[in-house]
């Protein structure tokens, strides 16, 4: 018998995968493509749309057997047109709402009073309320009032007022900031997050002049009743987990709790998803059996069920977990009451299609992404998984833990690229945590909810109920605290490529096909290609990694600049400065260094020992290895150099003092050759800066820390030529005691950096260096205006690169 037995996928059983897929390639197309404008989509779908109208409806005899492909293709590109009509058309509302509220930086640092309603309200990492206000009217400081609607971030402080929960309309004076540049490499992009939540404008509460209850009604209200409740029946420390776990609400949480659950893989649990959702609908399924007795029963199920999922969706403030959580069932127990054909698959791609109809940049948004790919690998993965446990064990209590961990596991793995790239961090503890948690939850959940709803109705009941739920709560944090508080039990990941995820994906749908044999190849040879494709790009960044990098960090007033060399080797030449609050190693340094995953220091050189050089030091030396300090000989009397002296002595990290005529030898691709201070130098300390060159192939680099003029004649003196550079870090930020233009003419810099704050104490740049530096013929670049500076060498030539 002749059979055909290549393996063809089943296109026709999941219309909704295929169409979402095509939406979400027209969605990626105009975001990626950003400058075309709605219009022009329409003219292409409209194009498309009238051809296969053509094709479809002429008959066209000579190409009749090639018809239904002709069509097929027609009618995909006009799928995918119609996404990007949905992407740009979102794009350009948000660029319309951007440009009608260009006014408000106008008073950037100003005073305007603004009434609204609060919509959202929680606590900033330092621990301050933060309010998210859609305002209908401000009134400016020069007396015009102004009608536009517009959201906007409110951060309150310390002597504020609070604002009662139950109120939601305002009138106050508020200070607007401007909106915050990414200066750093390794740091969040906040503007970008403040205008992707649709908020026009931030600033600080300065006079709350009046607040009042709004209407009882809309999801805000019924969602602060909800919050309110959870603090009235729980104590204050389990209060916010509560709110976390029951509704998503995750404003309340601190960073050391966020942190400790990531870490511990328990970061799901907050995120209100489809295993909340099942919590909710569980006892809804027991029950359809019972509504299939009477006609009208399965419409009264029907009814019962949307209203119940439209309600914990309402009160979760319907984010894209639980909306797609919530039409997966619906539409499960839709197929169920009704007895329709249903597939999960299929039914996945239906919530995901009708999320991005509605806002077509979830597909961007990490939430979205994370429980989507979440939900996928367990659909695809699991029946393949289950069939490990064994039969004595798969259908009792013992397999359902198996069970549990099975799922944390492939979640867990799954997620990793995702995971990778948004938080550098994935965690190893996870399916432990999952097993000691989860299981609880099934309890937790719908009881917490439960009270919180009805709590005020049945008064000590809720009291005495809610204390076993707090002890649970209680177990849960202490696990995420143990489970994600020691080094080991995450790893970091640095530098995720983009080709990780087609690998990942194809090896998710290997597994998934493992038992169809012709599907089951196909995939692995794009499996494999996938891989070779990922090696090529390891190769060209392993190639392009002989190249020299120098990372001018913005700490403000101050300088820390990282040197990775061309063979991998780091050096850190300054610290940052140091301020009663904070400093420049805690808050800059080691995240940017964990971010580029460096993990040792070969060499810090300090220029000087002044608190705007040395600052992060203590924080440096006790958070990643330092193998050695270079820095002058000249001690100097203050407690923050004792410290740092001190720690390094402690933690026998060696400090080598070093003068002009010495040389570092830290990798032989580069030479560093210690220009100054002389030997027994004496006088003003930003005169005894340790100044470098380095030399990589045909470029040079020159360092001179604070060197004033009196150091620079002394270097013009000694050296001569031998200080011309390609590339100058400018002496003590841009004063008018240093780049004196005598020395300017010795080195004549191809490009020169200085690292100076924006709008300074001290007046930094100096206007007299300013023109001594035009005067030079460079191009001058300072982080008071560009934020961090990354410079690159292959030898030959310095580019600056753009992060």
């Amino acid at each position: 018998m002749n059979q055909n037995l290549s393996y063809r996928f089943p296109f026709a059983s999941y219309p909704a995968l295929r169409l979402v897929l095509l939406v979400i390639t027209g969605i990626c197309i105009a975001r990626f493509s950003n400058g075309y404008s709605v219009g022009f989509y329409i003219i292409i779908f409209s194009g498309f749309f009238l051809t296969w109208a053509v094709a479809e409806l002429i008959p066209l005899p000579r190409f009749y057997s090639w018809k239904p492909a002709i069509t097929a293709v027609l009618y995909s590109l006009m799928v995918i047109c119609f996404g990007a009509v949905l992407a740009s058309a979102e794009q350009e509302r948000a660029k319309i709402l951007q440009q009608e509220t260009v006014p408000l930086q106008l008073y950037e640092w100003e005073t305007v009073t603004i009434s609204g309603r609060i919509y959202s309200r929680g606590k900033s990492s330092s621990g301050r309320n933060v309010y998210e206000i859609t305002v209908d009217k401000t009134h400016l400081p020069d007396g015009i009032t102004w009608t536009k609607a517009y959201n906007i971030r409110v951060y309150g402080d310390e002597g504020e007022p609070v604002i009662p929960k139950s109120h939601q309309r305002i009138n106050a004076d508020i200070e607007l900031y401007a909106f915050p540049e990414k200066r750093n490499p390794h740091e969040f992009d906040y503007s970008k997050w403040l205008k992707s939540q649709s908020i026009s404008a931030h600033g600080e509460l300065v006079n709350l002049k009046y607040s009042s209850p709004a209407a009882r009604s809309g999801w805000v209200q019924i969602r602060q009743g909800f919050l309110s409740r959870i603090d009235r029946f729980f104590s204050e420390d389990e209060a916010s987990l509560a709110k976390a776990l029951f509704i998503g609400y995750k404003k309340e949480l601190t960073d050391e709790t966020r942190k400790a659950f990531s870490r511990a893989g328990l970061s799901h649990i907050m995120a209100v998803s489809g295993m909340h959702v099942g919590f909710i609908v569980a006892p809804f399924w027991l029950l359809i059996p019972w509504f299939w007795r009477w006609s009208w029963g399965r419409l009264f199920g029907l009814a019962l069920l949307t209203l119940l999922l439209m309600g914990y969706a309402g009160i979760t403030g319907f984010s894209a977990s639980v909306s797609r959580a919530s039409i997966m069932a619906w539409l499960l127990a839709y197929g169920k009451l009704f007895q329709k054909q249903r597939h999960s698959v299929n039914l996945l791609a239906v919530a995901a299609l009708l999320l991005l109809l509605n806002r077509p940049s979830d597909i961007s948004d990490v939430g979205f992404q994370l429980s989507f790919s979440a939900v996928i690998i367990i659909l695809l993965i699991m029946p393949r998984a289950q069939n490990l446990i064994p039969l004595r064990y798969r259908y009792n209590r013992t397999g359902g833990l198996i069970t549990i961990v099975l799922i944390s596991v492939i979640v867990q793995i799954g997620l990793f690229p995702i995971l990778a790239a948004y938080f550098g961090e994935f965690s190893v503890m996870g399916p432990i945590a999952n097993a000691l948690v989860v299981p609880l939850l099934g309890v937790v959940v719908p009881a917490g909810l439960l009270i919180s709803a009805i709590g005020d109705w049945i008064g000590n009941v809720a009291m005495k109920a809610s204390i076993p739920i707090e002890w649970a709560l209680r177990w849960i944090g202490e696990v995420a605290a143990n489970a994600g508080g020691t080094s080991w039990s995450y790893i970091s990941v640095s530098d995720v490529s983009h080709w990780l995820f087609p690998v990942w994906g194809m090896a998710i749908l290997t597994l998934a096909a493992i038992q169809i044999p012709r599907l089951r190849w196909k995939l692995c040879i794009l499996t494999l290609l996938s891989v070779n494709i990922l090696l090529i790009e390891l190769m060209i960044k392993k190639g392009d990694s002989i190249r020299l990098e120098l990372t001018a960090l913005d700490v403000g007033q101050g300088d820390a600049i990282h040197i990775r060399t061309p063979s991998g080797k780091h050096i850190l030449v300054d610290a940052g400065r140091w301020s009663p609050g904070g400093n420049s190693g805690e808050r800059t340094i080691i995240p940017y260094l964990k971010h580029r995953g460096v993990d040792e220091i070969d060499a810090v050189i300090l220029s000087h020992p002044h608190a705007d050089h040395i600052g992060g030091m203590p924080d440096l030396i006790r958070k990643v290895p330092v193998k050695t300090i270079y820095q002058s000989s000249r001690a100097y009397d203050s407690r923050l150099y004792e410290r740092y002296m001190f720690l390094a002595d402690s933690m026998d990290v060696p400090i080598q003092s070093v003068n002009a005529g010495d040389m570092i030898d830290i990798d032989p691709a580069i030479r560093l050759f210690i220009l100054g201070p002389e030997e027994n130098a004496s006088g003003n300390i930003n005169n005894a800066s340790v100044s470098f060159r380095l030399d990589y192939a045909k470029t040079t680099f020159l360092f001179t820390g604070d060197a004033e003029k009196s150091q620079e004649r002394s270097l013009v003196d000694r050296y001569g030529d031998f200080l011309n550079a390609d590339l100058l870090k400018t002496g003590h930020h841009g004063s008018k005691t240093s780049s004196g233009s005598f020395f300017l003419d010795y080195v004549t810099p191809d490009i020169t950096m200085t690292s100076v704050a924006f709008n300074n104490r001290f007046g930094h740049p100096h206007p007299e260096a300013v023109l001594s530096l035009n005067k030079s013929g460079a191009k001058n670049y300072f982080t008071s205006l560009s934020g961090a500076l990354i410079f690159s060498s292959d030898g030959k030539d310095i580019v600056r690169k753009r992060e």
